[in-house]
């Protein structure tokens, strides 16, 4: 028997077969529909969507949902998979309107679904090497910036758990496309966006630690390393400090990991500054913990249980004994750690790659 995987014949970013399936089935996702519809002459007398195929995107199905997965006519080669991420990003998500809830949720619905058939032709095809790193890095642009863009999303729109366990696909993929050997313009990057997004795990910090020397050594991995360093130390003033330097992608792939580095943190500090003959500057401890504001210091200090002295310079009063154990603040908006690295850049541009330099050299 031929073990060898399909090789995709489609070149248009959904087959032409699903496309007039869902169009009959009144499946097409609203973004991929015509603005004009075909008349329906039915009983009831509704009018008939039509796919735009420039716009529709082929979906994702689980495996048992059909044979035809394995269909060359239904397969997009590397090609395509490139130029329908490349669509999903600076066509569809950079239109999205992130003030209406609705519309952010029926976009990020979409091309989280659409980049996980993505995903799947390139495992039917087992793509590797170069083509199938450049559609997972661009993909993985897209699942680590997301989180952050959609924190206000209610859970019906928003699945963490499987947001999640489609990053670790993502990046266990991406990793074997570099095994397959030949120049990889972005490893760098991408494993230190692992390196980040696995903050403290001892398993993916050995697995870093073995990177071949060029890639070991750059300033992306460098930085990385410095943080999850900072990060098993218990060192918080320094951590911040790094992740001061992190550009925009960087700072994303961290972001979920960031409240609960500030609670430590401040319950490290409360721990060592409890006095009641001495005060902590509001400000100091804001730039500590890399917070956007004063009133969310003093939030967090008020809701552990300290007291918070207003006045020409406000300042904290840290007591241990008064130390009320409290679950880590929601993740929320990121000015200083993530907007403003940002730039002129769109969140698309960020995603597909256009936003690569580190500010600073770690240090």
């Amino acid at each position: 028997m031929d073990s060898s995987p399909p090789v995709g014949e489609c070149l248009d970013m959904c087959p032409e077969r699903e496309r007039r399936e869902r169009e009959s089935q009144r499946r097409l996702h609203p973004l991929e529909v015509q603005k004009v519809q075909r008349p329906n002459k039915g009983p009831r007398g509704r009018s008939h969507p039509l796919a735009d195929p420039k716009k529709t995107v082929k979906e994702y199905r689980r495996p048992a949902a059909g044979k035809e997965l394995s269909y060359p006519s239904e397969l997009r080669p590397p090609a395509t998979l490139a130029k329908t991420v490349h669509y999903l990003l600076m066509d569809v998500w950079s239109s999205v309107n992130y003030k209406d809830l609705s519309c952010l949720a029926k976009t990020y619905s979409f091309v989280f679904d659409r980049l996980r058939a993505v995903r799947q032709d390139l495992i039917v095809q087992r793509i590797m090497g170069q083509g199938g790193a450049l559609v997972l890095e661009r993909s993985l642009g897209f699942l680590l910036c997301a989180p952050y863009l959609v924190r206000d999303l209610p859970l019906a729109d928003y699945d963490e758990v499987l947001h999640s366990t489609q990053v670790r696909e993502c990046f266990s993929e991406l990793v074997e496309c570099y095994k397959d050997g030949g120049g990889f313009p972005r490893q760098a990057e991408f494993q230190s966006l692992l390196l980040l997004y696995d903050l403290g795990n001892l398993d993916t910090v050995h697995k870093g630690m073995q990177l071949p020397c060029g890639v070991l050594q750059s300033p992306h991995v460098r930085l990385a390393l410095d943080i999850n360093k900072a990060h098993f130390e218990n060192n918080w003033v320094r951590l911040f400090r790094l992740v001061h330097q992190l550009n925009c992608l960087q700072a994303c792939a961290i972001y979920r990991h960031l409240p609960a580095a500030r609670s430590k943190a401040l319950c490290t500090l409360i721990h060592a500054y409890s006095s009641r003959n001495s005060r902590f500057p509001l400000d100091l401890l804001t730039r500590m913990l890399a917070l956007d504001g004063p009133s969310l210091t003093m939030d967090m200090c008020s809701r552990r249980g300290q007291t918070v002295m207003s006045g020409e310079n406000p300042s904290v009063l840290f007591l241990k004994t008064a130390l009320t154990d409290v679950k880590p603040e929601s993740p929320g908006r990121e000015m200083n750690l993530v907007e403003q690295k940002k730039g002129q850049a769109s969140w698309a541009e960020v995603m597909i790659g256009q936003d690569r330099v580190i500010t600073n050299e770690a240090q």
